[in-house]
């Protein structure tokens, strides 16, 4: 039964040892006010696989803890240590077995003292702080001056409304003519008007774009900045479900304290005429990667802006190698798969090119966009498939990804790509099932090593492979069987969860260490990058705190407690 003891001890104890080292005095002392001492005997269990939800976090004050999954010993805990924390966050059953090593006393603090503590450690731990702006409504983030004009009205008169409220573009209202709306920037007035040949006094429609991209109010600043970004837009007119215009949100409203160097790169990547000069864009990416993570974007973030970059580069190379060839005019689809596909590409990553054709590319294309790519940092494989055959390949991973990830970037035309029906349909699921079973996390960590499943040692530990792939690759089958092909991990795992394929326990958790593992993937090649180095997957566990071993070692559990309820 637990008991009172002095707080001005357990402050003192708690102090030194981590998560607890990074609190002020105050903070201590109203944490320590909630902990109890527990007591057990060698032997004893403190927490089973299938047990309960957890709802303490322990720190073992004098003692032992043997930490074990399925009768393997995992970790030795001693004094200072701290165990139970994704559990206890998250509600679910422990996943593993924590049984007192010898006579052991324990703090044990309530999840409602214990969560805002363990979520700023996390936090802290992995470098990465919020983007309050990206997180609000474009509706809060309109700043600019809105500027609605006729499509009849002189260019000469918006020109100067512009001018005198400070806008850098107006809406142009041709919904009478049946048009919608259109949108002119200060960008069109100097290539369309001062540069190009539209005389001043002739009307705003005939140098309008239209239609527009627009997004309703209640749109993240976040989403709308990297469909800006996706799109090599400055402008989104923010318009109502009545269809009524509330604003003109632009980059720099949306942008904030966040590097500025999105669009320059996106707009050089558009705008190199030789690929002399778009390897030299692409070239830097790396670079830009470092300035992300270092302005503490989040991992998901950096992904998504290495992605949509990597997408340019991609279509802008293959419009450069496109005139020295006779393409046929329609049939032809170049695919993002993969982590590209998702969104989700980092330094490491291996961006292959697959294309989809009904009739074939001429000879040598294929060869001298490979070229092209591997001149800008893309080495991966050219695949080319056939529409008669690509629905057939389902016995390799790059044929899979051709059919539940694919994202078409470039065409003859863009034309959607064939649906996947029955027969077809059964044999992918049963692929993907095959797969969600390929990659086994490893079990935990002995020391400063990492403990494989099939019981080895290692002082290096493979995130792609032991923690970014398991969990990609149960989302994929989980998505796939859901009906969703398309969008990131964690949007197949959010479709899966809403269509019952995965519970909400299962589905969050999965979430959860995506998140995780995906901020420690690319804050390690962010490190590898600004010193000089070629990124790799290989993190040492010895570098890590324990905090993050732990949290590291509860994902690990996580996902094989998923992978075992899909059977297989």
């Amino acid at each position: 039964m637990p008991f009172d003891a002095g707080l001005s001890e357990i402050a003192r104890f708690l102090a030194p040892h981590p998560p607890f080292d990074s609190l002020a005095p105050g903070e201590l002392g109203e944490l320590a006010r909630h902990a109890e001492i527990e007591f057990y005997a060698a032997r004893a269990p403190i927490l089973t696989e299938e047990g309960g939800p957890v709802t303490y976090l322990r720190v073992i004050h004098s003692g032992g803890v043997d930490i074990s999954h399925e009768g393997r010993l995992l970790d030795l805990l001693g004094p200072g240590d701290a165990f139970g924390h994704a559990a206890m966050l998250s509600g679910l059953p422990p996943g593993f077995e924590a049984r007192a090593a010898e006579d052991t006393l324990c703090y044990r603090i309530p999840v409602a003292a214990a969560r805002p503590l363990l979520e700023r450690a996390r936090t802290r731990d992995l470098q990465v702080s919020g983007t309050p702006l990206v997180n609000q409504p474009v509706a809060k983030l309109v700043r600019s001056a809105t500027v609605i004009c006729d499509p009849g009205e002189r260019i000469r008169d918006v020109a100067r409304r512009m001018t005198e409220t400070g806008a850098s573009c107006a809406i142009v209202d041709a919904r009478a003519r049946g048009q919608g709306y259109g949108i002119i920037t200060d960008r069109d007035l100097r290539i369309k008007v001062i540069a190009g040949e539209a005389p001043l006094d002739g009307g705003v429609a005939s140098v309008m774009t239209a239609p527009i991209f627009s997004v309703t109010p209640g749109r993240l600043g976040g989403e709308v900045l990297f469909e800006m970004l996706d799109r090599d837009i400055r402008h989104a007119p923010v318009i109502s479900e009545r269809g009524e215009v509330i604003g003109v949100v632009e980059d720099h409203d949306l942008l904030g304290m966040q590097p500025r160097t999105w669009f320059g790169t996106r707009r050089q990547i558009a705008a190199a005429k030789t690929l002399d000069a778009l390897a030299e864009v692409a070239a830097r990416l790396p670079e830009l990667v470092v300035e992300l993570h270092d302005s503490e974007l989040r991992a998901s973030e950096v992904a998504r802006v290495l992605s949509v970059l990597v997408d340019a580069v991609t279509i802008r190379a293959l419009e450069l190698v496109e005139p020295a060839f006779e393409l046929p005019a329609d049939g032809l689809v170049w695919v993002a798969v993969g982590s590209q596909a998702r969104r989700e590409l980092t330094p490491a990553s291996t961006v292959r090119g697959a294309v989809v054709c009904s009739d074939s590319p001429p000879p040598g294309w294929s060869d001298a966009v490979a070229a092209a790519l591997a001149r800008c940092g893309q080495t991966g494989e050219v695949s080319v498939r056939d529409t008669d055959s690509w629905e057939r390949a389902t016995d390799d991973e790059l044929g899979l990804s051709m059919l539940i990830e694919r994202r078409a970037l470039w065409g003859t035309p863009r034309d959607p790509l064939p649906t996947v029906e029955e027969p077809v349909r059964t044999e992918i699921l049963a692929a993907l099932a095959r797969r969600a079973h390929l990659f086994t996390p490893p079990t935990g960590f002995d020391g400063d090593a990492v403990l494989g499943a099939d019981g080895r040692r290692s002082e290096m530990f493979d995130i792609r492979q032991g923690a970014v792939a398991p969990i990609v690759e149960v989302a994929r089958w989980a998505g796939a069987t859901a009906g969703t092909l398309e969008g990131s991990t964690p949007d197949r795992l959010r479709a899966a969860r809403a269509a019952g394929v995965l519970s909400e326990a299962d589905a969050s958790t999965l979430i959860d260490a995506f998140e995780l593992v995906l901020e420690l993937r690319i804050g390690h090649h962010a490190e590898q990058l600004a010193a000089g180095r070629e990124p790799d997957d290989n993190l040492a566990p010895a570098a890590m705190s324990p905090l993050m071993r732990s949290y590291l070692r509860d994902a690990f559990r996580s996902v094989v407690a998923v992978q075992r309820k899909l059977g297989g």
